[in-house]
């Protein structure tokens, strides 16, 4: 072929990607090889997979664990279409009731998904980042190979220390090195995983979208020290002891990476907001029963700007002003409480927290209408002997 048509052919690609991109339609891209359903070679390895066997067996009935098998499917399916669907059969996924921004995967194939990422994310995309991330790390075994590079490093350093012991010779700096290794190991597989999650993406339906989710939790780390009376933290590089890529780092990974991917593919946003709307309360109640107002107050807001303000939100949101329970935050409380009842589907429980907010700023006519209503909708509601006595004196 000339070299006249070999630009001519170059030309056309250049104008297909452009019109592609500009109609938001996706590039062709592969995802990289996989190699088929992986099982444990020799003792390590093996010895790794009992354990997690086992420990899957005692925590899989748990009353720690959120049993809603349609979430479990969404998010399932979710992975799915993130990874491929030749990849992701051998995955098992349990939601776990924790108010924690976190997700594992362990290399017998159990994925763990904590509530609180659940509640921090806001689209389907920004999920399929965070389980193309935790799949990197099983497809990659990086839980086998750190636990491999931990026992070869304190075992060296056991060995250094009796050494040192023998002959009276300070290891303190072999010593550190050695740990300081440990953890540079550790980053280094986290940046492999977050390099793997945007391979997986580019190949997948779904947007590049993380740096959004990473920008949200500086943001909410800024709001919980701001409420503490705490300056802000902004590390731009880990520390010598850090596991993981300061956050920073990773805005700016992702970000570049979705500049050069353009503004393609699926976001998921509306599905995202409809898959989760029924359990909200699973994933925001253990935010509001911690003790980080700031912080817990940031995600509800996050989510109510991004995704929309229903009843069972602004419910919530209502809850953890009154348990905090400053005499401004039950009058905020309670306009958050009203602004729920006003619409469709409202929670009986909004009617609860209206009343006991009115009951304690002194206008108990308005409170003993709201808890009359409250128990009118849940007669048989657990606290229901109590309101009743509440409003019997």
């Amino acid at each position: 072929m000339t070299r006249r048509s070999w630009l001519a052919l170059a030309g056309i690609g250049s104008l297909v990607l452009s019109q592609a991109q500009a109609i938001g339609a996706k590039p062709e891209f592969a995802r990289p090889p996989y190699a088929g359903a992986y099982e444990p070679q020799g003792v390590d390895e093996r010895g790794l997979w009992m354990e997690f066997d086992e420990q899957e067996r005692g925590f899989r009935d748990s009353p720690g664990i959120l049993h809603d098998a349609r979430l479990t499917g969404y998010i399932r399916e979710t992975l799915c279409r993130a990874v491929g669907a030749d990849r992701c059969g051998a995955v098992r996924i349990y939601v776990v009731k924790d108010d924690g921004f976190n997700a594992s995967m362990a290399p017998n194939g159990l994925m763990v998904v904590n509530t609180g990422l659940l509640a921090r994310v806001h689209s389907e995309a920004e999920l399929a980042a965070v389980l193309g991330h935790e799949f990197g790390h099983f497809e990659r075994r990086h839980s086998l190979n750190g636990f491999r590079n931990g026992r070869a490093t304190f075992d060296a350093i056991a060995w250094i220390s009796l050494v040192g012991a023998v002959a009276r010779t300070s290891t303190r700096n072999a010593t550190n090195s050695l740990i300081f290794g440990y953890y540079s190991f550790s980053r280094d597989q986290e940046a492999e995983a977050d390099t793997l999650s945007v391979q997986f993406l580019k190949a997948s339906p779904y947007r590049l979208r993380a740096s959004r989710m990473w920008q949200r939790l500086v943001d909410e780390d800024d709001a919980l020290r701001k409420e503490r009376g705490l300056r802000k933290i902004k590390r731009a590089t880990p520390g010598l002891l850090d596991t993981h890529p300061a956050v920073l780092q990773r805005i700016a990974f992702n970000a570049k990476q979705e500049a050069e991917a353009g503004d393609v593919g699926e976001d998921g946003a509306d599905s995202y907001r409809t898959a989760t709307a029924p359990i909200l309360r699973d994933l925001f109640e253990p935010l509001i029963k911690g003790n980080d107002f700031g912080g817990a107050d940031y995600v509800i807001r996050a989510r109510g700007e991004a995704l929309g303000w229903d009843a069972q939100l602004l419910f919530l949101r209502g809850e953890l002003y009154r348990m905090r329970g400053n005499p401004r935050d039950l009058a905020t409380a309670r306009d958050f409480f009203q602004q729920a009842v006003a619409q469709a589907a409202a929670p009986a429980e909004s009617w609860r927290g209206l009343g006991l907010c009115a009951m304690r700023l002194g206008d108990a006519p308005a409170g003993r209408t709201a808890l009359a209503e409250y128990l009118k909708l849940t007669p048989d509601a657990g606290d229901a002997a109590a309101i009743r006595l509440l409003l019997e004196n």
